[in-house]
């Protein structure tokens, strides 16, 4: 039973990956134009995260008794960001295309978005810290 669970599961994203490859091939070839690339992931992650943590400081702002107009820019910045990338979809396909492919560019792109994107900076100060040439430790001491 549990193999067919697995298999059922595995099958559905497995369909749901090729779904999402023809309807890209599909407004390539139509008007092409692609959705899924870094671009879009750029502005869509950027989107994604502004929002996110305006809403976040938004939400705590009240606690730390600071004023909420922080949280309240950088979520009209993540909504200015998503609405560029929704217009930019509408624009290069048409109005049914492009909304759908935006939808599925934030529902595809959010996990990445929200997980990934501050893991990268983390580790991308993580490689500047461990990748720092200092001298050893003997040319520091004063004799």
């Amino acid at each position: 039973m549990e193999l067919l669970k697995l298999s059922l599961i595995l099958g559905a994203i497995a369909g749901i990956t090729k779904g999402i490859q023809l309807f890209n091939l599909h407004c390539r070839r139509r008007f092409g134009y692609r959705l899924f690339t870094k671009r879009g992931f750029w502005l869509a992650a950027i989107g994604i995260n502004f929002l996110w943590w305006g809403f976040y400081a938004w939400g705590t702002a009240y606690l730390h008794h600071d004023p909420q107009s922080g949280g309240i820019i950088l979520m009209g910045m993540g909504l200015a960001t998503i609405a560029w990338l929704v217009y930019e979809n509408i624009r290069d396909t048409d109005a049914l295309h492009g909304a759908g492919g935006s939808a599925l560019q934030l529902i595809l792109f959010f996990p990445l978005a929200i997980y990934g994107v501050p893991m990268l900076l983390i580790a991308l100060l993580f490689l500047l810290f461990l990748t720092f040439k200092a001298g050893p430790a003997a040319w520091f001491v004063d004799p």
